[in-house]
């Protein structure tokens, strides 16, 4: 039951983002309806495991802070210019956080496994309709990019981006845990991983992902070194997002984009944003308003988090948001610094935030990246806070040497059998 109800999260947080069946109009799609199917049936489950959730999770600032900013766009939505679709966008969140408590019990290692099972099954499909011929695993034959299962080339670059982080996450762990690596089956996970992030052309995400691989390796390593592994990532990843986004759009297009257009939608949403800076225009609506300006077309989402969270939920949304934000970061880091383990929380968010500069991966509405950072967040700090409650009873000391007779150190809390 408790890998089933994993799985079921998975398939739900995957199908959030898939290539769109319709039925009917154009607007009736079936894959939401099927996520918020999945979700309720993973709290018909697990709803034992719900009722003796830690209360102390509960009232963490993750999860305190996350849902104040759901009740905070519940109220924007009195107000929204398209108050219906973003109310179901609210309710599947709340769904999300609801089922990801219920969860909480697993550890974050068996969420990533299962994470990357299921994402070996969209290379495998997107790779099977490319080599096929097939026309709707690409983007557009004229500008071959492939998309694969996913709904966008960017959405199937951001889960093998995901994929990799959290599989390098993992690895280490097991190195720290002192468990057998399996280096074989990751190095090919990661070659897929990379030659499909290639394949979707992705190109800001492709520097902010490196930058964050060296950040990995920063909280991975000891000693002054670190801080030279630091620096390399960022001027390493500055020189690739100057590179692919800026050198690159000017000598194919033949024409300077700044930042391949996103200053003009910024200059855009900005001029909107001063009409309700502090209550916003209604969570889920950025697209919808400015499709009226440009006869049914319009920008996806701001190109940057906190321009969209301030378009939708305003001033007072943004301040929560952020502090949301910063709640993962320090929990994150507390989750290293307490048992010793690379944070997947950590890592993630700060990708997100890398990536959160030129596009919007969290703030906005459910998505794969989204679903699966806020269950690794709930695993972690519930794994965290029973290691320093067995810290506190003294049946568990951290970073201490052990009471072996080779007086090796005690491994980390979470890492048995297998490292969090």
């Amino acid at each position: 039951m408790r890998v089933l109800t994993l799985l079921l999260f998975m398939l739900a947080i995957f199908l959030i983002n898939a290539h769109f069946i319709r039925v009917g109009e154009e607007e009736n799609r079936i894959w939401p309806p099927m996520v918020l199917a999945l979700l309720s049936l993973i709290l018909l489950l697990r709803t034992p495991n719900l009722l003796r959730v830690n209360w102390k999770l509960l009232v963490s600032p993750v999860v305190l802070l996350f849902a104040l900013n759901l009740v905070w766009l519940g109220i924007v939505q009195f107000w929204s210019v398209a108050p219906a679709g973003g109310r179901s966008h609210i309710i599947l969140l709340w769904l999300t956080l609801v089922a990801a408590l219920a969860l909480s019990e697993e550890r974050p290692y068996r969420s990533v496994l299962a994470f990357v099972g299921c994402l070996c099954i969209v290379y495998a499909w997107s790779w099977a309709g490319a080599a096929a011929g097939q026309d709707w695993v690409v983007l557009d034959r004229s500008q071959w990019r492939l998309k694969g299962v996913m709904m966008h080339p960017q959405t199937l670059a951001l889960v093998a981006i995901t994929g990799v982080i959290v599989g390098l996450v993992w690895q280490l762990n097991r190195q720290t845990a002192g468990a057998v690596p399996h280096r074989g089956r990751m190095t090919a996970f990661f070659l897929v991983s990379l030659a499909t992030l290639l394949a979707t052309q992705g190109r800001s995400l492709t520097a902010f992902f490196v930058v964050t691989l060296f950040v990995v390796y920063f909280f991975h390593i000891k000693g002054p070194k670190r801080i030279w592994v630091l620096l390399a990532g960022i001027a390493i990843g500055i020189a690739l997002y100057v590179a692919v986004d800026i050198i690159l759009p000017m000598i194919s297009r033949g024409q300077e984009e700044t930042l391949s257009g996103r200053t003009i939608i910024w200059e855009m949403t900005l001029r909107e944003i001063a009409k309700a800076p502090f209550l916003g225009f209604g969570f889920g609506t950025y697209q919808d308003y400015f499709s009226s300006f440009y006869n049914n077309w319009s920008p996806g989402h701001a190109h940057n988090l906190w321009l969209q969270v301030t378009f939708e939920s305003g001033l007072v949304g943004t301040v929560l948001y952020t502090f949301f934000l910063l709640a993962l970061m320090q929990r994150g880091y507390r989750f290293q610094r307490d048992t010793g383990l690379v944070s997947y929380t950590l890592c993630l968010t700060i990708f997100c935030l890398l990536g959160g500069m030129t596009s919007v991966f969290l703030g906005e509405k459910l998505s794969t990246l989204y679903g699966l950072l806020l269950l690794l967040a709930l695993q972690e700090e519930r794994l965290r806070l029973e290691a320093l409650a067995r810290q506190r009873v003294g049946t568990l000391p951290l970073h201490r040497p052990s009471a072996s007779p080779s007086g090796t150190e005690a491994r980390p809390p979470g890492a048995e059998p297998q490292p969090a």
